[in-house]
């Protein structure tokens, strides 16, 4: 046993301390709760990642156990995709940190949610918007799911789920599979599909509908499950369609006529 794991009731309780005690300004015409807006639902946030009308700077805030810390490749195609997708005049910024180890190897939301609660340390601040992503070395509570986007501004990366299900016959590396799994959680976060950012045309997978219907978008069901599809089964890294893309230009994104140039395997 690690003596630096953490205990989930102090760490709930530490949570609510935090939760009850900070106020952060967002400009000078009025204050916002910051745990207020980083606990809203899942695309809540997506024009405000989106557009530049209010945060006109980025903040993505990623944390990691000791073992799982993302490859660089991994953070040079993240920023690469935001870059790609947002209006941010003002930059984004990627910052890397370890936390220490989960005490519990299985976690759904509500645990992801206390570890967040007790290790964020970026919110929204005067004009700029942050985001959280967690790398554990846990797996999900159902042992099916290998990432899960669970608020506004949030999302977990099961760090040893993808590697029980990469660099094995076939499969991709540790890398891409990484990749795509947090790139299809920063695509919730931006409301795909219809989770915030709305449709421009119809392409909602009805079987699970907050997915993209083509089975070869990065949107697509099977990317955040271990059953994965068909493009990763070929080796490719999975993009976003035309379709997805689409909306979020639509919710304020770029612009971006040279798309297509993105759409390539990792």
């Amino acid at each position: 046993m690690h003596t630096n794991r953490i205990s989930f009731s102090t760490a709930l309780f530490v949570s609510m301390l935090i939760s009850c005690s900070k106020i952060l300004p967002v400009n000078e015409k009025a204050a916002i709760d910051f745990h207020t807006f980083h606990n809203r639902k899942m695309g809540a946030s997506a024009s405000e990642f989106l557009n530049d009308g209010v945060y006109k700077s980025l903040v993505v805030e990623i944390q990691y156990v000791a073992g799982f810390k993302p490859q660089q490749g991994t953070v040079d195609y993240l920023k690469n995709f935001l870059e790609t997708y947002l209006r941010k005049p003002r930059g984004i910024n990627i910052l890397l940190k370890e936390i220490p180890s989960i005490e519990q190897n299985a976690l759904n939301k509500d645990h992801v949610l206390t570890i967040e609660n007790v290790y964020r340390t970026r919110y929204i601040q005067h004009d700029q918007i942050s985001m959280y992503i967690l790398f554990t070395d846990g797996v999900h509570s159902g042992n099916k799911i290998l990432g899960m986007a669970y608020g506004n501004t949030s999302a977990v990366v099961y760090g040893e789920a993808i590697r029980k299900y990469s660099n094995k016959g076939g499969r991709l590396t540790h890398q891409v599979l990484e990749t795509a799994v947090l790139l299809h959680e920063i695509g919730h976060l931006l409301g795909l599909v219809n989770k915030g950012t709305p449709l421009r045309s119809e392409h909602v997978d009805f079987a699970s509908n907050d997915h993209c219907s083509n089975k070869s978008c990065l949107m697509y069901r099977s990317v955040e499950v271990k059953k994965l599809s068909s493009i990763l089964r070929q080796g490719n890294m999975p993009v976003l369609d035309s379709l997805c893309i689409e909306d979020l230009i639509a919710n304020g994104g770029k612009n971006t006529p040279d798309y297509e140039l993105y759409v390539k395997p990792f």
